[in-house]
């Protein structure tokens, strides 16, 4: 049988972004080299004192002592992220994994389900995608009336946007790209925030560009995940170089309202049970074991839709949902 990773193109980009996580190290120590790493203080509530939680191939994964922020620290210094990173390599080859039509229909579905919970917000319909990658979601506001407008630094990720989706895409960070202050309804940030090593600063632009009362939509990695919980720095999640902060719901909550928003939805979604029933049955996980032979194994996939949904009830999905908005 052919996983999912294969036919995504995911076991590519996983190979890739592997050997780009290797480039960074000091062949010495095993440790991310100096010449790339800055310390930072929390970038939450700006503690300087944390706790080591484990180091992947390298790279030191922490928790705020004050807040319980999880973030890597030390980080690869930014302009190594933007200038090496940003075309080629992983990041065009996550490009073909966001193409593939199985992945399309998985995140058709999934965007239809943001903007039915995106509706009472329209207003005047202006909708701003932060790193809107290939264009997908703005493609699909646009046919349910949506004026849409994305930024996207990938250049073939942009080309995709522009080209395929006929999407309006701006080649800018966000505080370049020249919005108008309170000029939108509501602002997308999925699979953003991980990603940027000051998610208060990006929260506050993102805060300044709504209308009072416009609404937010963020998806990041739950931290607190059953998949993160069980496997550790084993989750696919922890890289240190491209994920650079690890939200819980309650860590995600408490930067919400440092910036002055008020979260109405919180819901977690993929349960990424696979990987923890390889990790359970003493095999590794993502290595699409069998796991018939295992009884725990047999009896929850079994009944896959009751486990599933458990998971997602006990905010315990890989992926973490939030609607929030912007205080008047």
């Amino acid at each position: 049988m052919t996983s999912f990773d294969h036919v995504t193109g995911r076991d590519r980009y996983f190979a890739a972004k592997e050997r780009e996580l290797d480039a960074l190290l000091d062949p010495e120590t095993g440790m991310l080299s100096r010449r790339f790493a800055r310390e930072i203080h929390c970038p939450l509530c700006g503690a300087e004192s944390f706790s080591r939680l484990f180091v992947k191939r390298g790279y030191t994964i922490v928790r705020c002592d004050e807040c319980d922020l999880v973030y890597a620290n030390p980080q690869v210094d930014e302009s190594v992220l933007l200038d090496e990173y940003r075309d080629g390599g992983s990041s065009d080859l996550w490009v073909d994994v966001l193409t593939s039509e199985p992945q399309l229909r998985l995140d058709r579905e999934k965007f239809s389900e943001i903007l039915d919970e995106l509706e009472p917000y329209r207003g005047d319909c202006r909708l701003l995608d932060v790193g809107c990658s290939i264009g997908l979601f703005l493609h699909l506001a646009g046919q349910r009336g949506w004026n849409g407008v994305g930024t996207e630094p990938g250049k073939r990720a942009l080309a995709h946007a522009r080209d395929r989706f006929a999407v309006e895409v701006i080649e800018k960070p966000l505080a370049d790209a020249g919005f108008e202050p309170a000029s939108f309804d509501v602002v997308a940030l999925s699979s953003v925030l991980e990603h940027t090593r000051e998610p208060r600063r990006m929260l506050r632009e993102v805060g300044e560009l709504l209308r009072p009362g416009g609404a937010l939509y963020l998806i990041v990695p739950n931290v607190e995940s059953l998949a993160c919980r069980v496997l550790h720095e084993r989750a696919a999640t922890f890289d240190g170089r491209n994920h650079l902060i690890y939200f819980s719901p309650r860590t995600l909550r408490d930067a919400l309202a440092r910036e002055h928003f008020e979260v109405v939805e919180m819901h977690t979604r993929t349960s990424s049970l696979t990987p923890v029933l390889d990790w359970l049955g003493y095999r590794e996980p993502y290595s699409d074991a069998d796991t018939g032979d295992d009884p725990l194994a047999r009896e929850l996939l079994r009944n896959l839709d009751r486990t599933e949904a458990l998971i997602e009830e006990l905010h315990l999905g890989y992926k973490l949902h939030c609607l929030a908005v912007r205080g008047g």
